[in-house]
């Protein structure tokens, strides 16, 4: 155990009206709340002024008829967490990207260019997209779990290397 106490990191859910699957029809959220960059802002600096850690942004790659509402239209996790580094000082910036359904260079580039405009503020939720029917969005088949993984832990080696590859700032 560790001699210097370290305060636990919490983090927040930035995910338009919450998780809740009527959380859309509160009188305090907008109805456009999945969409509407002011109330996340609005969000991210509460979090900050509290001493939130970071503010994580969840993705997935399919959604059916049980998907919560408010996740049919909602901003993908590295457009929102790039205008939310211009709007924040402090706050870690996290979100979802799947290595089974994004290139490695892209993504390396992606991330590369949320961590510079966040000051070093960016995480990454490394997720394999487990829903079959994410395969059909990308018009082909969704790999098995196993190959999901060997596909992620290759994938993730690349990423590395593309970082490692590159002066630090």
């Amino acid at each position: 155990m560790s001699k210097t106490p370290r305060p636990i990191p919490f983090g927040i859910m930035l995910q338009g009206p919450g998780s809740h699957m009527h959380a859309w029809k509160h009188p305090s959220n907008p109805a456009d709340a999945s969409v509407n960059l002011q109330f996340y802002i609005d969000i991210a600096r509460t979090a900050e002024d509290n001493g939130i850690a970071f503010g994580f942004v969840a993705d997935g790659l399919y959604i059916n008829e049980k998907s919560i509402p408010h996740f049919l239209n909602r901003f993908e996790p590295i457009s929102l967490l790039s205008a939310l580094a211009t709007a924040t000082k402090k706050i870690g910036l996290a979100g979802t990207l799947s290595t089974s359904y994004s290139d490695p260079f892209t993504v390396a580039r992606q991330f590369a260019s949320l961590d510079l405009l966040s000051g070093g503020r960016a995480g990454w939720n490394v997720v394999t997209s487990p829903l079959e029917g994410s395969g059909r969005n990308y018009g082909r088949p969704h790999p098995e779990h196993a190959l999901r993984y060997q596909i992620a832990d290759e994938y993730l080696e690349v990423v590395q290397g593309l970082w490692d590859s590159w002066d630090d700032d």
